[in-house]
């Protein structure tokens, strides 16, 4: 039997698992390990958004094995293990330890980033944690509605302020207020205005300053949601929001409408931060947390 959420990964994977093995198959199949063959599937590999640096690993790799008559299932599985081992040490779970744990949740606008920040609440209020969610996004009213939204659905508090002020002083007010109610998490949603850099770099800065002033150690954690169908230049966005501030981990969305799940790899390969979680559908239990061996064996549809 496949568990729910495994079945999940499987079918959110789907477009990107059918791209790499269909293309695997058409390589592989009925030849002999050679140059040409070899040539063939790095380019399948990069067109995958697996990475030129991943793709020439693997090919070295195979070009060392001593298969003498590669299936298409033994080239898979050579993949895949090289996969798992470049994810598995940047597996994450969040480490909720403190009285208030406060996560800041940070990425450009339209990566799904006020959904995932409505999604990690629904699954920790199912274990059974009293969470909290700040609207700080306070120049986008829909960007407010939608989080306000969100905390209807899963039962989460909501702290907002009024349109246009200050994002740094309501996150404050806000841990204040969710130390007086014994929340468990307080989940910070931000703004996303990657246009302008500068301005982004100093409100994100701010809320991170100001609210140190209650526990140094805050926030506990800086996720950086990034959108799966933009490919490698997910990497380039990943580097901007590094240089702004700490990043601890990754969440990466919208895996289930592209055939750029690949994307992963280099991200992980060239940045080393940790990957929290994958977004695999709309619905409110489609965020699963990141495993390397299911990852990389639902990416290459292996059992």
């Amino acid at each position: 039997m496949v568990f729910g959420w495994l079945k999940k990964l499987k079918s959110g994977l789907s477009k990107s698992s059918e791209k790499i093995s269909e293309g695997i198959q058409k390589v592989v199949k009925g030849k002999k390990i050679d140059e040409k063959m070899l040539l063939e599937l790095e380019d399948l590999l990069i067109s995958s958004d697996l990475g030129v640096s991943f793709s020439s690993q693997v090919i070295d790799d195979l070009g060392k094995s001593k298969i003498i008559e590669p299936t298409p299932k033994k080239v898979k599985e050579i993949i895949q293990k090289k996969i798992k081992k470049i994810l598995e040490p940047l597996e994450k779970e969040l480490d909720i330890k403190s009285k208030l744990f406060v996560l800041l949740v940070v990425g450009v606008n339209g990566v799904g980033k006020t959904a995932t920040v409505g999604k990690i609440a629904y699954k920790l209020i199912n274990n059974k944690k009293k969470v909290g969610l700040v609207a700080a996004d306070t120049f986008r009213a829909a960007a407010v509605e939608q989080l306000k939204v969100w905390s209807q659905r899963t039962n989460a508090e909501f702290f907002f302020g009024k349109e246009g002020s200050d994002p740094a002083a309501l996150a404050y007010e806000s841990i204040q207020k969710a130390i007086e109610k014994k929340i468990d998490v307080l989940i910070i949603d931000t703004a996303g205005r990657l246009h302008n850099k500068t301005d982004l770099m100093n409100e994100l800065s701010k809320i991170i300053r100001v609210i140190k002033k209650i526990d140094e150690s805050y926030p506990n954690e800086i996720s950086l949601v990034l959108d799966g169908n933009i490919g490698q230049n997910s990497i380039k966005q990943a580097e901007v929001f590094k240089d702004i501030c700490n990043i601890n981990s990754l969440i990466i969305t919208k895996l289930d409408g592209t055939a750029k799940g690949g994307v992963l790899v280099p991200i992980a390969d060239q940045l080393r931060i940790p990957i929290l979680s994958i977004g695999v559908g709309e619905q409110k239990n489609d965020l699963i947390d990141f495993k390397a061996k299911d990852f990389s064996k639902s990416l290459l549809d292996l059992d």
